[in-house]
């Protein structure tokens, strides 16, 4: 069976053009969540893992739409390996398709690529942070101050704890950063 899994960074980005392109690929299901994927450890990526059986094939929009570090790649290599999964990007600038040796090699080189490129954003977006700064550019909250739509939350955030919910789970449902549910009284 070819399952999709199609990811944006926030909820401010679109999906449809990936789903789109998963459904005429032939994906019978698609997972697709709005995620930064910084790590593997992201929802839907690993209910598809939890699902996949011998014989699947996982098609992504574009390889970094499932890991962006070289070593989240190989993670998720390794497990379609263990499980005889194959993987496809559609993407023309980084065809990959793990059902032939030169297509698994190509996908090697790629995730290098992809790691490569994970780092000079990191760099050229840490040169413009310290640049801002360095011109008087003040980033965040004043000190002191509070996220005013976190203290409507709190009590969304209790009656989900209490439920049993995750704290992923309860990051992702009310938006709130992984501090304001610890910090929830």
């Amino acid at each position: 069976m070819k399952m999709g899994y199609a990811r944006v960074s926030s909820n401010g980005q679109d999906l449809d053009l990936q789903k789109q392109a998963l459904a005429e690929a032939g994906c019978l299901k698609t997972y697709s969540e709005s995620v930064s994927a910084k790590d593997n450890h992201r929802s839907q990526l690993t209910a598809m893992l939890n699902d996949i059986r011998a014989g699947d094939v996982v098609v992504v929009y574009k390889i970094d739409r499932i890991a962006r570090s070289l070593k989240g790649l190989i993670e998720i290599i390794e497990l379609f390996n263990s499980k005889s999964v194959d993987l496809i990007s559609l993407d023309s600038g980084d065809k990959v398709d793990t059902t032939s040796p030169m297509g698994r090699a190509f996908f090697q080189i790629a995730g290098v690529f992809a790691e490569l490129e994970r780092g000079m954003i990191n760099a050229r977006t840490k040169a413009g942070i310290e640049k801002a700064k360095a011109d008087g550019v003040k980033f965040g909250r004043a000190l002191g101050s509070k996220n005013k739509t976190t203290a409507n939350k709190t009590e969304k955030i209790r009656i989900f704890l209490q439920a049993g919910k995750s704290y992923d789970w309860i990051a992702n449902e009310l938006s709130v950063s992984k501090q304001s549910y610890y910090s929830a009284p």
